[in-house]
């Protein structure tokens, strides 16, 4: 779900990258993870870990979820990793900046403030120590999370954690998941977007939404576009004939497809599947002018998830139902 005609992603590292000369960012090239407000993140993680848990035989290969938002020493530029270790406690681990509540990393006893410094005895001190270079960068604790996903599903890993002066060891387990990882970002426009593996929200659609109900279909509608696959049909590279109108129709049957498929994915968590078309119209009246030409209309978008929720029985038994 993009307002914007334009949308400037953040790198990894935190700086600007290249713009996404796209009429809906949907399915951007690239999706970074950047620091963000605390809130932000963790509401964002929150919801995102609510409708991947509850939808995980959507995708062939789920994720391993935890609930876990981890940072490391990599994401700060070297002049703030000093006070990084001082503020953070942060060595060469990953410190758990905030947990998902009732997520399988909470329920293992971790808490805000632990380093993870090792996993099933691996030590992490050398672990991609490449990725710790001259510009802050995400790109080690997203190795870690795929480390992370790979070994717990071979079942519950022993994590290694240092919490204060002590160090303490504990059995961490995943939850199947999927949909993609989350990452909310800095920015003054009404926009989200995802690429296949992220989705990524802007700080500024996380509180456009009067409430979680509302935020879950941005965000179910992004993660549709994952799992179905949308990236892969080439939209994210024809940004520029899309605004010219050349192959628009293929990108909007993407967003028609997203939205219908959104309303499964709020059913099964249990969000209100009023949420939508209250967001729709809160859009329509804020940013009518800047709708993209990929897209549909407000109305039509409404009647698309109303013709979806009529189509799909909202009793708990269809909302736990197979795709």
């Amino acid at each position: 779900m993009v307002i914007l005609a334009m949308v400037s992603c953040l790198s990894p590292a935190g700086g600007q990258a290249r713009a996404q000369s796209h009429a809906v960012a949907d399915n951007a090239q690239s999706v970074p993870a950047t620091r963000n407000a605390p809130s932000d993140n963790a509401r964002l993680e929150a919801i995102g870990y609510r409708l991947a848990t509850a939808n995980p035989d959507r995708c062939e290969l789920p994720q391993m979820l935890t609930g876990l938002m981890l940072h490391d020493i990599a994401g700060f530029a070297p002049q703030d990793r000093p006070a990084a270790i001082r503020t953070h406690g942060l060595t060469y681990g990953f410190g758990v900046l905030h947990l998902v509540s009732d997520s399988r990393a909470e329920r293992a006893g971790i808490r805000r403030g632990d380093e993870i410094v090792a996993i099933n005895g691996m030590d992490l001190e050398h672990f991609a120590e490449g990725l710790i270079g001259r510009k802050a960068t995400y790109d080690r604790t997203e190795a870690f999370f795929d480390l992370l996903d790979r070994t717990l599903r071979n079942g519950p890993a022993a994590v290694a954690l240092r919490r204060g002066n002590a160090h303490i060891t504990l059995s961490l387990a995943g939850e199947p998941g999927c949909g993609g990882r989350f990452v909310a970002l800095p920015d003054k426009n009404l926009n989200a977007w995802a690429d296949g593996k992220y989705v990524a929200v802007t700080s500024k659609m996380i509180r456009f939404a009067a409430d979680d109900h509302e935020l879950a279909f941005v965000v179910a509608h992004e993660m549709a576009h994952n799992i179905l696959e949308h990236d892969k049909l080439g939209g994210s590279a024809s940004g520029l004939l899309a605004e010219l109108g050349l192959g628009a129709g293929r990108i909007k049957a993407t967003e028609i497809e997203a939205d219908a498929y959104a309303i499964q994915l709020l059913a099964r968590a249990g969000y209100d599947l009023s949420a939508p078309e209250r967001l729709l119209r809160h859009v329509g009246k804020v940013r009518w002018m800047d709708l993209p030409i990929t897209h549909p209309g407000a109305s039509r978008r409404i009647a698309i998830i109303t013709e979806a929720i009529g189509k799909f029985d909202r009793s708990p038994s269809a909302a736990s139902a197979a795709p």
